[in-house]
């Protein structure tokens, strides 16, 4: 834990009231009552804004305060609301509720809060569900008598979840009994999320077997069928673009299966999705492939006989084979037909049927020969058929068409569609010919779809979005009913409305354009928004999404679904003037500290200036003890100034990091080395190790070092005389380092742990003799977050705390270029040179220096601190000097102006090596006097190119 004092004002900000005069305390008592009713002011419009509610109950009192947003919740003004506990839990409660709130009340704790949730009775007798969370905090005694809490109305939320899950349900329903067969594909990777039983039925694949397998599984495997060729109809679909073609695909049985498939980019649950769709062809291309083949065959015989025309004899036998030959052809054609044909004689009785009976109806063409009505078809349907019948016999040549129901052989009941004629078109003597369909499929498919239409019909009725439809130039062709409550106006009154007539005269253009986009883009999804009037005149924010009724055209008119956003568009705006309002408080607060700061450093100067003269001169012994609390209570403000300044730069952004890869083993020995005298004093053993030899972290080396001699610091002041301190660290599979101090102490109080990184909270050591300012702990951890770390409290007890610092692992900078492409040497035209490297990181030293070796005869000498790089520049005149700007004496800027402004260091080039390579950076240093400007981490190639430019090349070498 990091030591703390705590300041005498409550109010961080305000002087020491000790040190004003009573008409000044009076001014800055009114200032902080004023800032008091502001910021009140402030919270009460973020809850208004945010919906949110905030109460405190005394149950020492059973009094309960509401905050001005809870109370316009529950319909209270100031004077009506209850302010005893008990009258809200009697009162204002939902009777059945009261074990609810009561559960939540026992279970309240210190450490964690409690949330229910519980109906609750406005004034004007309406039930509203609320969410609350409630936790225990200690009154003035420290007693946990005090429930802090905050309530929201989620009763809005609650309806449209269950409404949501309904629809959900209801889509679902229909695309597991859709008569097609339908596959959902991840829109990135194709793959299968969900099969619907049509498609299992089609293919004889389990859904799971369909989605493991994916398309690839599912297609023929042969050109132009399969998943490569596939990835042009996926990618189109992706890109909005509806695809229809027809695929060959395979049967779980091995037979290939013929589908016309249709592929649709859809968003289900919020999410783009593919969703597929296919219909059995096989039928209709088996009948392609055969009239195909049948005409090609009869332009082959019209070719044969038109070239044998004199051999009579033979010709008539290429006809009558011909002939033979087209019966066999079209009776296969019968035969493997969808439809079956059926002849019955006079009497009705079947004389002939197609053996595609039997996929249709189980049985075989001789068990139906000589089968009557009676015996085939439902009773209910028998005097229909034979009425039909009569007619064909009475008007030989009239074709008719019936449905009737015909008994399968497992039991069941078909219905089918037969087209019947007379064999001969004058006479019914040669009987009937009948050609019969299953439609029982199509019919059910039929009725679902009907269903279908009427629950969309419903949802969409009863949907409290505005829902309508236009026609292509903007007039409403269809209104629901939910425009009267969304803008007044009845259906019938929106009918061959125009944009003109109900949006913002300024919307209108643009929501023209949006139309004539979608237009021109039919099937794509558009949102658009716009101000429309209401009936009573005043305009609402509608967010509209909306897309062409038919994929292909606009014809068919556009469907549009608008939603009020008025409200959220308010909370939007007012949203965005918070943050900036908060940004500017930010802003006042940084620079309000840096002037502070120096109107503060300048009368410590003559404090500690003149308290340090008194005390080299001769005063008596009681005056010298006086001196020295004088003195050591200035540089314990002075300490505070600083660390407030420094948390005040990193907020602000002002604060400049060196960020790169830092050798973790010399940073941790190094600070050890700085800690062991304060562990000496205090009689505590220091442990360092194991961490690893050759590790690396990415970080600033000078604010790693802060942060670490910080958390050893406090390890070692707040530890027991004889503990110890544990400094060890170790890399992760996750790439990062984690360093932990681990100490014997006293631990840190668990009912204090949410102000262990609060500014100036010492939690309890102000208390004690060891001298603090609290601000420790607060700015280590904005100096690992500043670097991409962390700093935690790992663990705490009686027994002693762990603290950790999380880092990200790195590799050598001289591995990572050791490892890559051979550095080219050139050393033949170089003559010998002196390079000054100005830099504190050893590992970047010592990549420059392995780099460098491809440059014999050039000399590397090093500058750990800004001030000894620029006297050894002084005094060796080097040919090049190489500048880190983050150094840990002086920043490099301050170098630079020195070099430039010795005369014998003046025309020295100077190329600069840093990891900010901002442009606002390179522009500063270049008006300083920088030649060059090379980024980290270094480009090999490019970083000799620069330093050879400065470098002069020996004349005449060879």
């Amino acid at each position: 834990m990091s030591s703390a004092a705590v300041p005498q004002s409550p109010n961080p900000i305000l002087p020491d009231p000790d040190t004003l005069a009573p008409d000044q305390l009076r001014d800055a008592l009114r200032d902080a009552h004023r800032l008091l009713a502001e910021r009140q002011r402030h919270l009460d419009l973020i809850e208004q804004l945010a919906g949110i509610g905030s109460w405190e109950i005394d149950l020492d009192r059973d009094a309960i305060r509401w905050s001005r947003e809870l109370k316009r919740m529950h319909g209270f003004d100031d004077a009506s609301a209850p302010t005893r506990h008990s009258t809200f839990m009697t009162s204002v409660l939902h009777p059945d509720d009261v074990g609810i709130v009561n559960e939540g009340m026992a279970a309240l704790t210190a450490d964690h809060p409690v949330t229910v949730e519980f109906r609750g009775l406005r004034t004007d007798g309406e039930a509203r569900l609320f969410h609350a969370r409630g936790l225990l905090v200690p009154n003035t005694d420290g007693r946990l008598t005090r429930v802090l809490g905050t309530s929201l109305d989620i009763t809005e939320r609650r309806q449209t979840v269950e409404a949501l899950r309904g629809s959900e349900e209801s889509y679902r329903t229909i695309f597991q009994h859709a008569s097609d067969a339908m596959w959902v594909h991840d829109l990135e990777t194709g793959d299968f999320l969900a099969v619907n039983q049509a498609a299992v039925d089609m293919y004889g694949f389990s859904a799971e077997e369909q989605m493991q397998r994916g398309v690839s599984g599912m297609s023929a495997g042969i050109a132009p069928y399969r998943v490569e060729d596939a990835v042009k109809y996926i990618q189109g679909a992706a890109a909005g673009v509806p695809q229809r073609f027809e695929w060959l695909g395979k049967h779980k049985d091995g037979r290939l299966i013929w589908g016309e498939v249709r592929l649709r980019r859809v968003t289900l649950s919020g999410v783009d999705r593919i969703l597929a769709t296919a219909r059995d062809i096989n039928d209709r291309v088996a009948a392609e492939i055969a009239l195909r083949q049948a005409n090609e065959a009869l332009e082959q015989r019209v070719t044969e006989r038109t070239a044998q025309l004199e051999q009579a004899v033979a010709e008539q036998a290429a006809a009558r084979e011909a002939l033979a030959e087209s019966e066999e052809h079209f009776r296969r054609l019968i035969e493997n037909s969808q439809d079956y044909i059926m002849l019955v004689d006079t009497n009705a009785a079947i004389t002939s049927v197609s053996s595609s009976v039997e996929r249709m109806l189980g049985y075989t063409p001789a068990e139906m020969h000589g089968w009557r009505p009676v015996d085939l078809l439902h009773p209910d349907d028998i005097p229909h058929v034979i009425d039909v019948f009569n007619t064909l016999m009475q008007s030989p040549g009239t074709t008719v068409k019936l449905r009737y129901r015909s008994r399968h052989k497992n039991g069941g009941w078909r219905l089918l569609e037969s087209v019947g004629r007379t064999i001969s078109p004058v006479s019914a003597a040669e009987g009937v010919v009948a050609n019969c369909r299953d439609i029982t499929d199509f019919v059910e498919a039929e009725q679902a779809l009907r269903e279908r239409d009427e629950r969309f019909r419903q949802i969409i009725e009863g949907a409290a979005d505005l829902v309508f439809i236009c026609d292509a130039t903007g007039a409403i062709t269809y209104a629901a009913p939910s425009s009267m409550q969304v803008l007044g106006f009845t259906p019938d009154e929106m009918l061959g409305a125009r944009p003109a007539d109900l949006l913002h005269p300024d919307d209108v253009e643009h929501t023209m354009a949006d139309l004539q986009w979608l237009a021109e883009h039919p099937g794509t999804v558009i949102t658009t928004t716009f101000r429309i009037r209401r009936k009573d005149g005043a305009y609402v924010v509608m967010e509209n999404v909306g897309r062409t009724l038919s994929p292909h055209s606009v014809t068919e008119g556009v469907i549009a679904f608008g939603r009020d956003i008025t409200g959220r568009r308010a909370a939007e705006e007012a949203l965005a003037r918070a943050k900036e309002e908060a940004e500017r408080a930010n802003r006042a607060k940084s620079e309000f500290l840096s002037r502070m700061s120096h109107e503060l450093r300048t009368p410590m100067n003559s404090i500690l200036g003149f308290a340090q003269l008194l005390a080299r001169g001769e005063v008596t012994a009681q005056q010298g003890k006086s001196v020295q609390h004088i003195l050591k209570a200035g540089r314990h403000l002075l300490h505070l100034i600083n660390e407030v300044l420094e948390i005040a730069r990193i907020e602000a952004g002002r604060e400049q990091f060196s960020l790169e890869p830092v050798a973790l083993s010399s940073a941790l020995e190094e600070t050890l080395g700085l800690v062991r005298p304060l562990a000496q004093q205090h009689g505590v053993t220091l442990h360092g190790g194991p961490w690893p030899g050759d590790g690396f972290v990415y970080a600033d080396r000078q604010r790693l070092v802060q942060v670490l001699l910080n958390l050893l610091s406090n390890a070692i002041k707040y530890n027991q005389p004889g503990g110890t301190v544990h400094l060890h660290a170790a890399l992760s599979a996750d790439g990062t380092c984690a360093i932990r101090v681990v100490d014997t102490g006293r631990g840190v109080p668990t009912n204090r742990l949410e102000e262990l990184f609060t500014p100036f909270a010492r939690l309890g050591a102000e208390q004690s003799d060891v001298e603090g300012t609290g601000l420790g702990l607060a700015l280590s951890r904005r100096l690992c977050e500043a670097m991409g770390g962390e700093l935690s409290l790992e663990s705490t007890s009686e027994q002693g705390s762990v603290f950790r610092v999380v880092l990200d692992a790195v590799d050598s900078p001289l591995r990572v270029y050791e490892s890559g492409a051979s550095i080219p040497a050139v050393a033949a035209a170089y003559r010998e040179a002196t390079l000054l490297y100005i830099e504190d990181n050893l590992a970047n030293l010592s990549l420059v220096e392995t780099i460098l070796m491809a440059r014999p005869g050039w000399r590397v000498l090093p500058a750990l601190q800004g001030l000894l790089g620029v006297e050894l520049a002084r005094e060796h005149r080097p040919d090049v000097i190489l500048l880190d700007l983050h150094l840990p004496d002086m920043s490099g800027d301050e170098v630079l102006r020195r070099l430039r402004n010795d005369a014998r260091t003046s025309d020295v080039p100077i190329v600069v090596v840093s990891a900010d390579a901002t442009p606002s950076s390179v522009e500063r240093l270049r008006v300083l006097g920088a030649n060059a400007y090379v980024t980290k981490p270094l480009d090999v190639d490019e970083f000799l190119r620069v330093v050879d430019r400065f470098v002069p090349v020996r004349r005449g070498a060879s």
